[in-house]
């Protein structure tokens, strides 16, 4: 009673479709994150774009071409441009104290201000409360 010539025909069309939409998510994921272009808050990776678009790495992985070698390039852009972004700029020793001096300058400043704010605010108060 067994169907010897079974009908698969509508089966394996449907789970092409499948195939292509859950490929046209992953697309779409992987450029919105490259659009937001924030590689520290979005950072783009094979595990996000699956997390984002639903799909597991297997299905990534059976899919080289059109998938992962546009993932990859895209890591690799942002690789760059993080790069770029974590170059601290050296200070030396001489231009430390320079600046350590500066702020300790400026918090001088600052409380000096504070506490000549905090008095007028007191006599504003004062007044007020004489009315």
């Amino acid at each position: 009673m067994v169907n010897m010539n079974p009908n698969t025909l509508k089966m394996v069309e449907t789970k092409k479709m499948e195939s292509e939409l859950k490929k046209q998510a992953v697309l779409a994921v992987l450029k919105e994150l490259t659009l937001l272009n924030d590689p520290i808050n979005n950072p783009i990776s094979k595990a996000e774009i699956c997390r984002k678009a639903s799909v597991s790495k297997t299905f990534l992985y059976s899919y080289l071409e059109e998938l992962i070698i546009p993932i990859n390039e895209a890591i690799k852009k942002q690789n760059q441009k993080l790069k770029v972004i974590t170059k601290k700029q050296t200070f030396s020793e001489n231009s430390k104290d320079k600046l350590i001096e500066s702020l300790k300058r400026r918090i001088t400043e600052l409380d000096k201000e504070n506490k000549k704010l905090k008095k007028d605010n007191a006599l504003l108060l004062g007044k007020l409360a004489s009315k």
